[in-house]
Protein backbone atom coordinates (compact mmCIF):
# COMPACT_ATOMS: atom_id res chain seq x y z
CA UNK A 1 0.00 0.00 0.00
CA UNK A 2 1.84 3.48 -1.10
CA UNK A 3 1.06 6.12 1.23
CA UNK A 4 0.28 9.24 -0.78
CA UNK A 5 0.02 13.38 -0.15
CA UNK A 6 -3.99 12.82 0.84
CA UNK A 7 -3.35 9.62 3.42
CA UNK A 8 -0.48 11.30 5.40
CA UNK A 9 -1.11 12.51 9.30
CA UNK A 10 -0.81 15.86 9.92
CA UNK A 11 2.39 15.20 11.57
CA UNK A 12 4.08 13.17 8.63
CA UNK A 13 3.16 16.20 6.83
CA UNK A 14 6.40 18.54 6.60
CA UNK A 15 4.02 21.90 5.63
CA UNK A 16 1.76 21.22 8.51
CA UNK A 17 5.24 20.90 10.55
CA UNK A 18 6.37 24.04 9.28
CA UNK A 19 3.14 26.11 9.70
CA UNK A 20 3.25 25.04 13.58
CA UNK A 21 6.98 25.96 14.13
CA UNK A 22 5.59 29.51 13.35
CA UNK A 23 2.69 30.03 15.54
CA UNK A 24 3.84 27.91 18.68
CA UNK A 25 7.09 31.19 19.85
CA UNK A 26 3.85 33.99 18.79
CA UNK A 27 1.47 31.94 21.31
CA UNK A 28 4.31 31.75 24.16
CA UNK A 29 4.62 35.72 23.52
CA UNK A 30 0.93 36.75 23.70
CA UNK A 31 0.55 34.18 26.63
CA UNK A 32 3.04 35.71 28.38
CA UNK A 33 1.53 38.98 27.62
CA UNK A 34 -1.57 38.45 28.94
CA UNK A 35 -0.32 37.06 32.30
CA UNK A 36 1.80 39.71 33.13
CA UNK A 37 -0.48 42.24 32.47
CA UNK A 38 -3.55 40.33 34.67
CA UNK A 39 -0.40 40.31 37.42
CA UNK A 40 -0.01 43.63 37.22
CA UNK A 41 -3.46 44.58 36.78
CA UNK A 42 -4.00 42.57 40.10
CA UNK A 43 -1.25 43.52 42.05
CA UNK A 44 0.04 47.22 40.91
CA UNK A 45 -3.23 48.69 39.29
CA UNK A 46 -6.33 47.52 41.54
CA UNK A 47 -3.62 48.24 44.98
CA UNK A 48 -2.86 44.84 45.50
CA UNK A 49 -4.91 42.17 47.27
CA UNK A 50 -6.76 43.25 50.49
CA UNK A 51 -7.31 40.96 53.53
CA UNK A 52 -10.23 42.49 55.07
CA UNK A 53 -13.56 43.29 53.13
CA UNK A 54 -15.29 46.39 54.22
Amino acid sequence: MMDTEEHKTPTQNPEYRDSEKRWGPKLFWVMLLVILVFFWWLLIYSHGIETKHG
